[in-house]
């Protein structure tokens, strides 16, 4: 068993037992001092910093913990999209007529037939984004309904749905079947 320092010092004859007392109670009194004047010692500053760090660092973790959440709910709500859009594309095969819609600023066109152009133009249809995996957009037609489903959770993969077209009153209708469109002219 390994003997204190004050007792090994005593015993090689460099420290007498009067200084070994004197220097105990001189340690006693200045850990009462600190006490009572409200000092803390240095173990006690230690489990402060401790508990501080350990505090930031749960902190941290809850940020981190609450970033990933936010990431893995946009990615179920992206794989929702994406699978909206799969299942209820609207095949554009033999589509002769050009169908020209904005993206950013950017003039898109798509071919589609007489029918889809139609429903397009009164807002049945509407136009959903996908991104591939290379970056580039593909352009596929959807039912109005599924792209009022897609535009509350991502809106920014609905580029064309007009909703005024159903928000015609039966007044509007009627005025506006005075002015009827020839079924040969094409834009």
């Amino acid at each position: 068993m390994s003997k204190s320092l004050r007792d090994q010092l005593m015993k090689a004859g460099l420290a007498t037992k009067q200084q070994a007392l004197k220097a105990k109670t001189t340690s006693k009194k200045k850990k009462k001092q600190a006490v009572k004047s409200g000092e803390m010692t240095e173990q006690e500053k230690r489990r402060i910093e401790l508990e501080k760090e350990r505090a930031a660092q749960a902190e941290r973790d809850r940020d981190l913990n609450r970033k990933l959440e936010e990431e893995r709910q946009q990615k179920a709500v992206g794989a929702q999209v994406r699978q909206l859009i799969e299942t209820n594309a609207m095949s554009r095969e033999g589509g002769e007529v050009g169908y020209n819609f904005v993206v950013d600023k950017k003039v898109k066109k798509i071919y589609v037939t007489q029918e889809m152009q139609e429903r397009l133009s009164r807002g049945l249809f509407a136009i959903g984004i996908l991104l591939e995996a290379d970056g580039s957009e593909v352009f596929h037609v959807i039912p109005a309904p599924v792209a009022a489903k897609i535009n509350e959770r991502i809106p920014e993969a609905v580029v064309i749905h007009d909703n005024s077209a159903e928000e015609l009153t039966s007044e509007e209708e009627d005025w506006y079947k005075d002015f009827e469109i020839p079924d040969d002219l094409m834009w």
